[in-house]
Protein backbone atom coordinates (compact mmCIF):
# COMPACT_ATOMS: atom_id res chain seq x y z
CA UNK A 1 0.00 0.00 0.00
CA UNK A 2 1.60 3.38 -1.36
CA UNK A 3 1.83 6.25 1.40
CA UNK A 4 -0.88 8.04 -0.94
CA UNK A 5 -3.42 5.08 -0.35
CA UNK A 6 -2.35 5.28 3.35
CA UNK A 7 -3.02 9.08 3.85
CA UNK A 8 -6.71 8.58 1.92
CA UNK A 9 -7.58 5.05 4.46
CA UNK A 10 -6.37 7.43 7.27
CA UNK A 11 -8.54 10.38 6.35
CA UNK A 12 -11.55 8.41 5.49
CA UNK A 13 -11.26 7.17 9.11
CA UNK A 14 -10.26 10.40 11.07
CA UNK A 15 -14.10 11.36 9.10
CA UNK A 16 -15.92 8.00 10.55
CA UNK A 17 -14.78 9.52 14.06
CA UNK A 18 -16.09 12.73 13.36
CA UNK A 19 -19.38 11.11 12.54
CA UNK A 20 -19.16 9.45 15.38
CA UNK A 21 -18.66 12.25 17.77
CA UNK A 22 -21.32 14.30 16.16
CA UNK A 23 -23.81 11.48 16.73
CA UNK A 24 -23.05 11.29 20.02
CA UNK A 25 -23.33 14.20 21.00
CA UNK A 26 -26.56 14.88 18.96
CA UNK A 27 -28.21 11.74 20.88
CA UNK A 28 -27.30 13.11 24.58
CA UNK A 29 -28.38 16.95 23.08
CA UNK A 30 -31.58 15.89 21.72
CA UNK A 31 -32.49 14.16 24.79
CA UNK A 32 -31.96 17.06 27.02
CA UNK A 33 -34.41 19.28 25.16
CA UNK A 34 -37.37 16.52 24.99
CA UNK A 35 -37.48 17.98 28.46
CA UNK A 36 -39.67 21.10 26.87
CA UNK A 37 -40.07 19.72 23.55
CA UNK A 38 -42.14 17.42 21.95
CA UNK A 39 -40.25 14.59 20.28
CA UNK A 40 -42.23 14.84 16.80
CA UNK A 41 -42.87 18.23 16.51
CA UNK A 42 -38.84 18.72 17.68
CA UNK A 43 -37.80 16.04 14.59
CA UNK A 44 -40.09 17.87 12.21
CA UNK A 45 -38.90 21.20 12.50
CA UNK A 46 -35.63 20.04 12.24
CA UNK A 47 -36.03 18.17 8.84
CA UNK A 48 -37.85 21.03 7.47
CA UNK A 49 -35.03 23.33 8.16
CA UNK A 50 -32.80 20.61 7.12
CA UNK A 51 -33.56 19.66 3.85
CA UNK A 52 -33.38 23.49 2.02
CA UNK A 53 -29.50 23.02 3.76
CA UNK A 54 -28.64 19.88 1.89
CA UNK A 55 -29.73 21.62 -1.74
CA UNK A 56 -27.49 24.51 -0.41
CA UNK A 57 -24.90 22.18 0.28
CA UNK A 58 -25.10 20.23 -3.05
CA UNK A 59 -25.59 23.91 -5.16
CA UNK A 60 -22.31 25.51 -3.07
CA UNK A 61 -20.39 21.82 -4.48
CA UNK A 62 -21.51 22.16 -7.81
CA UNK A 63 -23.74 18.94 -8.07
CA UNK A 64 -26.34 18.28 -10.08
CA UNK A 65 -29.60 16.38 -8.40
CA UNK A 66 -31.27 14.27 -10.74
CA UNK A 67 -32.49 10.27 -10.78
CA UNK A 68 -33.15 7.59 -12.86
CA UNK A 69 -36.59 6.36 -13.02
CA UNK A 70 -35.09 2.67 -12.60
CA UNK A 71 -33.74 3.92 -8.69
CA UNK A 72 -37.01 5.08 -7.71
CA UNK A 73 -37.67 2.20 -5.48
CA UNK A 74 -34.31 1.90 -3.96
CA UNK A 75 -34.06 5.83 -3.43
CA UNK A 76 -37.56 5.36 -1.45
CA UNK A 77 -36.35 2.72 0.93
CA UNK A 78 -33.41 4.59 1.79
CA UNK A 79 -35.77 7.51 2.15
CA UNK A 80 -37.60 5.36 4.55
CA UNK A 81 -34.99 3.79 6.52
CA UNK A 82 -32.33 6.48 6.39
CA UNK A 83 -34.83 9.20 7.78
CA UNK A 84 -38.68 8.84 7.54
CA UNK A 85 -39.54 5.38 9.65
CA UNK A 86 -35.79 5.32 11.11
CA UNK A 87 -36.33 8.97 13.12
CA UNK A 88 -39.66 7.91 14.36
CA UNK A 89 -38.33 5.18 16.04
CA UNK A 90 -34.80 6.97 17.40
CA UNK A 91 -36.59 9.81 18.60
CA UNK A 92 -39.55 7.96 20.01
CA UNK A 93 -36.94 5.45 21.72
CA UNK A 94 -34.54 7.98 22.77
CA UNK A 95 -38.27 9.77 24.73
CA UNK A 96 -38.37 6.69 26.07
CA UNK A 97 -35.03 5.81 27.60
CA UNK A 98 -31.37 7.07 28.52
CA UNK A 99 -29.31 8.86 25.85
CA UNK A 100 -26.65 5.96 26.82
CA UNK A 101 -29.00 3.48 26.02
CA UNK A 102 -30.25 4.98 23.30
CA UNK A 103 -26.41 5.08 21.74
CA UNK A 104 -25.51 1.76 22.64
CA UNK A 105 -28.81 0.03 21.13
CA UNK A 106 -28.56 1.83 18.00
CA UNK A 107 -25.43 0.89 17.94
CA UNK A 108 -26.59 -2.84 16.79
CA UNK A 109 -27.39 -1.36 13.09
CA UNK A 110 -23.65 -2.83 12.32
CA UNK A 111 -24.77 -6.01 13.73
CA UNK A 112 -27.33 -5.99 11.89
CA UNK A 113 -25.80 -4.68 8.70
CA UNK A 114 -23.51 -7.61 8.52
CA UNK A 115 -26.03 -10.39 8.60
CA UNK A 116 -28.06 -8.62 5.71
CA UNK A 117 -25.05 -8.04 3.45
CA UNK A 118 -23.94 -11.35 3.89
CA UNK A 119 -27.31 -13.20 3.42
CA UNK A 120 -27.44 -10.82 -0.17
CA UNK A 121 -24.12 -11.43 -0.64
CA UNK A 122 -23.36 -8.04 -1.82
CA UNK A 123 -19.88 -8.30 0.68
CA UNK A 124 -17.84 -11.22 2.11
CA UNK A 125 -18.11 -11.28 6.18
CA UNK A 126 -15.05 -12.89 7.31
CA UNK A 127 -15.67 -15.18 10.78
CA UNK A 128 -13.36 -12.54 12.27
CA UNK A 129 -16.11 -9.72 11.69
CA UNK A 130 -18.92 -12.66 12.55
CA UNK A 131 -16.89 -13.11 16.26
CA UNK A 132 -16.50 -9.54 16.95
CA UNK A 133 -20.25 -9.41 16.18
CA UNK A 134 -21.53 -12.11 18.43
CA UNK A 135 -18.97 -10.18 21.27
CA UNK A 136 -21.02 -6.77 20.95
CA UNK A 137 -24.37 -8.68 21.25
CA UNK A 138 -23.08 -10.55 24.63
CA UNK A 139 -22.17 -6.82 25.55
CA UNK A 140 -26.12 -5.97 24.98
CA UNK A 141 -26.78 -8.71 27.12
CA UNK A 142 -25.14 -7.44 29.54
CA UNK A 143 -25.69 -4.06 29.60
CA UNK A 144 -29.24 -4.59 29.38
CA UNK A 145 -28.94 -6.30 33.13
CA UNK A 146 -29.06 -9.96 32.35
CA UNK A 147 -26.02 -10.98 34.18
CA UNK A 148 -26.97 -8.61 37.08
CA UNK A 149 -30.30 -9.93 38.59
CA UNK A 150 -32.36 -7.09 37.26
CA UNK A 151 -32.34 -7.51 33.24
CA UNK A 152 -35.13 -4.35 31.89
CA UNK A 153 -35.92 -4.11 28.65
CA UNK A 154 -37.90 -0.78 28.12
CA UNK A 155 -39.93 0.59 25.13
CA UNK A 156 -38.04 3.08 24.40
CA UNK A 157 -34.98 0.24 24.01
CA UNK A 158 -37.10 -1.77 21.84
CA UNK A 159 -37.93 1.13 19.38
CA UNK A 160 -34.32 1.89 19.89
CA UNK A 161 -33.34 -1.61 18.61
CA UNK A 162 -36.22 -1.46 15.61
CA UNK A 163 -34.70 1.57 14.63
CA UNK A 164 -30.87 0.19 14.63
CA UNK A 165 -32.68 -2.45 12.07
CA UNK A 166 -33.86 0.02 9.73
CA UNK A 167 -30.89 1.96 9.37
CA UNK A 168 -28.91 -1.00 8.64
CA UNK A 169 -31.27 -1.43 5.39
CA UNK A 170 -29.93 2.42 4.92
CA UNK A 171 -26.63 0.80 5.09
CA UNK A 172 -27.34 -2.30 2.46
CA UNK A 173 -29.73 0.30 0.09
CA UNK A 174 -27.58 3.29 -0.27
CA UNK A 175 -24.45 0.97 -1.20
CA UNK A 176 -26.31 -0.21 -4.08
CA UNK A 177 -26.63 3.42 -5.08
CA UNK A 178 -23.51 4.73 -4.53
CA UNK A 179 -21.78 3.34 -7.84
CA UNK A 180 -24.25 6.15 -9.67
CA UNK A 181 -25.15 8.43 -6.91
CA UNK A 182 -22.53 10.95 -5.38
CA UNK A 183 -23.01 10.82 -1.40
CA UNK A 184 -24.19 14.42 -1.53
CA UNK A 185 -26.58 14.03 -4.25
CA UNK A 186 -27.55 10.54 -2.41
CA UNK A 187 -28.15 12.46 0.96
CA UNK A 188 -30.09 15.48 -1.17
CA UNK A 189 -32.40 12.87 -2.63
CA UNK A 190 -33.41 10.34 0.76
CA UNK A 191 -33.57 13.37 2.84
CA UNK A 192 -36.35 15.05 1.09
CA UNK A 193 -38.21 11.57 0.58
CA UNK A 194 -37.47 11.29 4.17
CA UNK A 195 -39.14 14.58 5.07
CA UNK A 196 -42.54 13.52 3.29
CA UNK A 197 -42.63 10.79 5.19
CA UNK A 198 -41.66 12.54 8.78
CA UNK A 199 -44.41 15.29 8.05
CA UNK A 200 -47.56 13.76 8.33
CA UNK A 201 -46.59 12.55 11.76
CA UNK A 202 -44.92 15.49 12.99
CA UNK A 203 -47.46 18.49 11.59
CA UNK A 204 -49.70 18.09 14.21
CA UNK A 205 -47.58 18.19 17.14
CA UNK A 206 -45.52 21.21 15.90
CA UNK A 207 -49.25 22.96 15.87
CA UNK A 208 -49.73 21.32 19.39
CA UNK A 209 -46.24 22.50 20.87
CA UNK A 210 -45.87 25.52 23.80
CA UNK A 211 -43.32 26.86 22.07
CA UNK A 212 -42.89 29.36 24.76
CA UNK A 213 -41.13 26.72 26.94
CA UNK A 214 -38.16 26.27 24.11
CA UNK A 215 -35.23 28.36 25.76
CA UNK A 216 -32.57 29.54 23.96
CA UNK A 217 -30.60 26.77 24.58
CA UNK A 218 -32.90 24.17 23.18
CA UNK A 219 -32.61 26.57 20.10
CA UNK A 220 -29.02 26.03 20.09
CA UNK A 221 -29.19 22.37 20.48
CA UNK A 222 -31.68 22.53 17.57
CA UNK A 223 -29.23 24.63 15.10
CA UNK A 224 -26.73 21.92 15.77
CA UNK A 225 -28.99 19.22 15.46
CA UNK A 226 -30.44 20.31 11.95
CA UNK A 227 -26.24 21.80 10.54
CA UNK A 228 -23.94 18.57 11.28
CA UNK A 229 -25.88 15.08 12.33
CA UNK A 230 -26.85 14.58 8.86
CA UNK A 231 -26.08 17.76 6.44
CA UNK A 232 -22.88 17.60 7.72
CA UNK A 233 -22.20 13.88 8.35
CA UNK A 234 -23.87 11.60 6.48
CA UNK A 235 -22.66 12.62 3.28
CA UNK A 236 -19.01 12.16 4.98
CA UNK A 237 -20.85 8.66 6.53
CA UNK A 238 -21.75 7.62 2.28
CA UNK A 239 -18.17 8.36 1.34
CA UNK A 240 -17.01 5.99 3.59
CA UNK A 241 -19.52 2.85 2.49
CA UNK A 242 -18.33 3.98 -0.59
CA UNK A 243 -14.58 3.31 0.17
CA UNK A 244 -14.87 0.76 2.69
CA UNK A 245 -18.49 -0.80 2.07
CA UNK A 246 -21.35 -0.76 4.34
CA UNK A 247 -20.17 -3.34 6.51
CA UNK A 248 -16.73 -1.96 7.95
CA UNK A 249 -17.78 1.36 8.09
CA UNK A 250 -20.91 0.27 10.11
CA UNK A 251 -18.68 -0.56 12.80
CA UNK A 252 -17.68 2.24 13.41
CA UNK A 253 -20.81 3.09 15.40
CA UNK A 254 -19.74 0.98 18.23
CA UNK A 255 -18.04 4.02 19.19
CA UNK A 256 -21.33 6.08 19.69
CA UNK A 257 -22.35 4.71 22.81
CA UNK A 258 -18.76 5.14 24.72
CA UNK A 259 -18.33 8.84 23.63
CA UNK A 260 -22.45 9.41 24.35
CA UNK A 261 -22.45 7.45 27.66
CA UNK A 262 -19.36 9.72 28.80
CA UNK A 263 -21.42 13.13 27.35
CA UNK A 264 -24.23 11.83 29.52
CA UNK A 265 -22.52 11.93 33.06
CA UNK A 266 -21.06 15.17 32.30
CA UNK A 267 -23.75 17.41 30.67
CA UNK A 268 -26.80 15.29 31.94
CA UNK A 269 -25.72 14.17 35.01
CA UNK A 270 -26.76 10.52 34.49
CA UNK A 271 -25.97 7.61 36.86
CA UNK A 272 -24.76 4.51 34.84
CA UNK A 273 -24.79 1.22 36.42
CA UNK A 274 -21.53 -0.38 36.79
CA UNK A 275 -23.09 -3.61 34.76
CA UNK A 276 -23.79 -1.32 31.71
CA UNK A 277 -20.25 0.25 31.69
CA UNK A 278 -19.11 -3.56 31.64
CA UNK A 279 -21.59 -4.30 28.94
CA UNK A 280 -21.03 -1.10 26.55
CA UNK A 281 -16.61 -2.35 27.27
CA UNK A 282 -17.79 -5.06 26.09
CA UNK A 283 -19.55 -3.98 22.93
CA UNK A 284 -16.67 -1.97 21.18
CA UNK A 285 -14.46 -4.78 22.27
CA UNK A 286 -16.56 -6.56 20.03
CA UNK A 287 -16.48 -3.49 17.28
CA UNK A 288 -12.83 -3.92 17.47
CA UNK A 289 -12.08 -7.39 16.94
CA UNK A 290 -14.27 -6.88 13.95
CA UNK A 291 -12.09 -4.28 12.97
CA UNK A 292 -8.72 -6.52 13.28
CA UNK A 293 -9.97 -9.40 12.05
CA UNK A 294 -12.04 -8.28 9.51
CA UNK A 295 -9.94 -9.11 6.52
CA UNK A 296 -9.46 -12.31 8.72
CA UNK A 297 -10.61 -15.98 8.29
CA UNK A 298 -10.87 -17.65 11.42
CA UNK A 299 -11.73 -21.08 9.73
CA UNK A 300 -9.07 -20.29 7.23
CA UNK A 301 -6.62 -20.16 9.93
CA UNK A 302 -7.78 -23.21 11.55
CA UNK A 303 -7.56 -25.45 8.76
CA UNK A 304 -3.97 -24.23 7.83
CA UNK A 305 -3.17 -24.92 11.77
CA UNK A 306 -4.77 -28.46 11.33
CA UNK A 307 -3.05 -29.02 8.10
CA UNK A 308 0.25 -27.92 9.27
CA UNK A 309 -0.50 -30.25 12.22
CA UNK A 310 -0.97 -33.36 9.71
CA UNK A 311 2.07 -32.94 8.48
Amino acid sequence: MTWRMTSRRALIYLGLVYVVTVWALNTVAVKYVFATWNPLAFTGLRFVAMTPLAFLLARIRGERIAFERRDIPLLLACGACGYGVYQYLWVLGLAHTTAFASALLASMAPVITLALVALGRQERVRSGQWGGAVIALFGVAVFEGAFAGHATFHIGDALTLASAGVFALFNVFSARLLDRYTPISLVVISLTLGTLMILPGAIPEMIRQDWSKVTPLDWGVFAYAVIFPIVLTYPVWSYGISQLGAGRTSLFQFGVPVLAGLLSVLLLRSRIEPHQIAGAAICIFGMAISQVLGKVSLTEIWSQRTQGMKR
